[in-house]
């Protein structure tokens, strides 16, 4: 459930029915998990990349969803996913599994 601060701070920016349709789109944790990464409540959904587990799991699923990574890579060819994750990271802020992407 939101706070008090974080209701104020999207209704500000957004007005009540800006943020009605937010939590609408997206739920509440992922509405609190984007202010807590500094995402302007209005860049909320644009942002949001998804829920995962770790910063390994997001980053092989976001390049495998982009094509960098095929799906199928051959079983000999090993990729670094913790270094992978760590330099992907620079672009992205992770709250409580949420993942947004910096704008």
């Amino acid at each position: 459930m939101l706070t008090y601060t974080e209701t104020k701070r999207c209704i500000e920016e957004l007005d009540r029915r800006g943020l009605e349709d937010l939590i609408k789109q997206c739920g509440e944790d992922v509405i609190k998990a984007g202010l807590a990464c500094d995402v302007e409540p209005s860049n909320i959904e644009e942002a949001y990349a998804g829920q995962y587990s770790s910063d390994e799991e997001f980053v092989q699923e976001l390049l495998e969803q982009c094509g960098d990574i095929p799906k199928d890579l051959p079983s000999y060819i090993h990729i670094d996913w913790e270094s992978t994750a760590r330099d992907i990271m620079l672009d992205y802020s992770e709250d409580n599994g949420f993942y947004f992407r910096n704008l």
